[in-house]
């Protein structure tokens, strides 16, 4: 099962996912997976840390500053590292009972970024993930999941959060 949470830029996404990964944590369910964490330096977004759930450790993972050949999504790098340990993470999650993703854009939607790694895992797993895909890109996205079964709950909706977890709870 696929569930995906979507919704606008900057309207809360990733912090109702660390709600979900801390009312999951408290039930024992064996979860994995990763948030962008915003980096702000003088009330200015500089980029993102790739938060592991696993470990409740932060690295650095995109920036606005990056070299030429890094991949890149509008005024964003993604470090090499970073994208490296995203991806190890990834594959790794298919031991979990619970994956989160946070989150596919466009880089994804081209079969760039972190597709190339959940491609490989996400149609060959029985983990159930949570992935976090722009309000934009949602459709083309579908398409990409092929037949996976798929749930999408919006940010925007009231209840989200209950909603989830009484999903989540109802398919484990």
């Amino acid at each position: 099962m696929i569930y995906i949470l979507t919704g606008p830029v900057h309207s809360g996404k990733t912090s109702l996912l660390k709600k979900v990964f801390h009312e999951l944590k408290k039930k024992e369910v064996k979860i994995d997976g990763f948030l962008s964490e915003v980096v702000w330096e003088n009330q200015e977004a500089v980029g993102y840390n790739l938060f592991a759930l696993k470990e409740e450790k932060a690295v650095p993972f995109i920036r606005r500053r990056g070299e030429e050949n890094w991949q890149r999504v509008g005024p964003y790098f993604f470090l090499p590292e970073g994208l490296a340990r995203a991806q190890e993470i990834i594959f790794r999650g298919k031991d979990a009972d619970f994956f989160i993703v946070d989150e596919i854009g466009p880089l994804e939607l081209a079969g760039k970024g972190l597709w190339p790694a959940l491609e490989k895992v996400i149609f060959q797993s029985s983990t159930k993930y949570l992935l976090v895909v722009r309000r934009q890109i949602l459709e083309g996205f579908l398409v990409m999941l092929r037949k996976r079964k798929v749930k999408v709950f919006d940010i925007e909706h009231e209840d989200v959060l209950k909603q989830i977890l009484e999903d989540i709870k109802n398919h484990s």
